[in-house]
């Protein structure tokens, strides 16, 4: 299956982290645990999609929608 932007899963959506792109916060965004290979779910999506919350690693993680951008997913 094909990687896509986590900003293009629903709510309740669930997969695994492919890659974070670089950009000026993916040092910071790898160091919080969104590596390749760990899995997730999408907690919650803000009503203008500005944050988004994901669950991995028994705790969440609040993302704003220009870092998660980056995060190149595989859904479950």
């Amino acid at each position: 299956m094909e990687s896509t932007s986590i900003t293009k899963l629903k709510k309740g959506a669930s997969g695994i982290i492919t890659e974070v792109k670089y950009s000026k916060v993916s040092q910071r965004l790898i160091e919080m645990g969104l590596t390749p290979g760990t899995p997730f779910k999408i907690r919650s999506i803000s009503p203008f999609g500005d944050s988004i919350a994901i669950r991995l690693n028994d705790f969440a993680v609040s993302l704003r929608l220009s870092d998660a951008l980056n995060i190149m997913v595989r859904s479950k």
